[in-house]
């Protein structure tokens, strides 16, 4: 109680929770990096329709523009909330780790060199340089993505929160990160992780005491 006691008093400030923001997505780096490197496709979820989506670079930035959407999440949200969010985070990533196990893929991306040369080839590259081709099924950057628009959806500009989520998880088929399967098993993830961890408090159904007083 007091380790949780702490953490309220350290995220109340914006600045708490941008450390905490930090430190959560390091923690989680770890074990998607182990799975990355050291797990051999077994499955492969390429259909017609992931072929015919076309590979756009310039979406890169809003695949990126994902942290931006967890930055904001911080901003928005008051410290008990945002500390729910993250350990909802968790336990999403804990569920694609399972499924990255089970159903290792890993998606054909297109050469790097098939890029016009320019800023978006050394972004590519960058990125390639550090993250595989697998951790595929399902999406930890949909799941993410969709549970901080599931908690900001009730905010000013809900509709806008979720409509950038929306785009984000498109930028993973557009950048070829992602198999369609894929988005669809981390909105799932998403969805299920929030029902479990922030299902609402049932109506009470007693009169109000001062109803009862004015019988």
């Amino acid at each position: 109680m007091r380790v949780m006691a702490w953490l309220y008093r350290f995220n109340e400030p914006f600045v708490g929770r941008l450390v905490t923001t930090g430190v959560t997505i390091a923690a989680t780096f770890q074990p998607y990096f182990w799975l990355n490197n050291h797990l051999p496709p077994r499955f492969d979820f390429l259909t017609p329709l992931d072929t015919a989506i076309p590979f756009l670079p310039w979406t890169y930035a809003v695949y990126c523009s994902f942290f931006a959407l967890l930055l904001g999440a911080a901003w928005c949200l008051e410290a008990r909330e945002y500390l729910r969010m993250l350990a909802a985070v968790l336990v999403a990533n804990a569920v694609c780790y399972l499924g990255f196990f089970l159903f290792t893929a890993h998606y054909p991306r297109p050469p790097v060199d098939s890029i016009p040369p320019g800023f978006w080839r050394e972004q590519f590259a960058t990125m390639r340089a550090s993250d595989n081709a697998g951790n595929t099924f399902p999406s930890i950057h949909v799941a993410t993505t969709w549970l901080g628009a599931l908690r900001l959806r009730h905010r000013r500009g809900g509709v806008l929160w979720l409509v950038w989520a929306g785009l984000i998880c498109l930028s993973t088929l557009t950048v070829k990160q992602h198999f369609l399967v894929d988005v669809l098993g981390g909105l799932a993830v998403a969805g299920g992780v929030h029902a479990l961890l922030f299902r609402r408090a049932a109506p009470s159904t007693s009169v109000p005491a001062t109803v009862e007083a004015r019988s």
